[in-house]
């Protein structure tokens, strides 16, 4: 039994022989995807009158993938792939306002590390409504 969405039917064989034919062991980027779609007119009208460029970018991209895997598995490549969705969370910067490394709904709401950070969490922003207050005087003037 084929899994149906990733069967390779006609209108895809062209992409897949490009991506196959690739030598990187890296996800393709977007700008390579639209330099090789723009010259290949033919086969980029046909993908458009069927799909959004969304759908078209994140399929290649996608395909490109298993591509890197399955080469990967068989020993051709080591492939620099992008973190799976639960590892991505353990990769960011700590100094990036998505690292989730000081988030308090891990933490249990008894726990003295807890109410040490609703504590501090509390106190910026009173600093942040003190600040406001001082402020909107200061913008309103320049309005009028």
């Amino acid at each position: 039994m084929y899994d149906h969405r990733f069967q390779r039917t006609d209108q895809w064989m062209p992409v897949y022989a490009w991506l196959e034919s690739l030598d990187t062991d890296e996800v393709i980027k977007s700008k390579d995807v639209v330099d090789w779609l723009t010259a290949n007119p033919e086969i980029r009208d046909h993908l458009y009158a069927r799909h959004s460029r969304y759908h078209l970018m994140h399929y290649i991209k996608k395909c490109h993938v298993k591509i890197l895997k399955r080469k990967e598995k068989q020993g051709l490549i080591i492939a620099k792939l992008p973190p799976k969705i639960g590892q991505s969370a353990e990769l960011k910067d700590p100094g990036s306002p998505h690292y989730s490394g000081n988030n308090l709904s891990s933490i249990p709401k008894n726990s003295e590390l807890y109410k040490a950070k609703h504590a501090e969490a509390l106190h910026k922003y009173d600093i942040l409504v003190e600040l406001e207050k001082q402020l909107l005087p200061l913008f309103d003037k320049g309005e009028s």
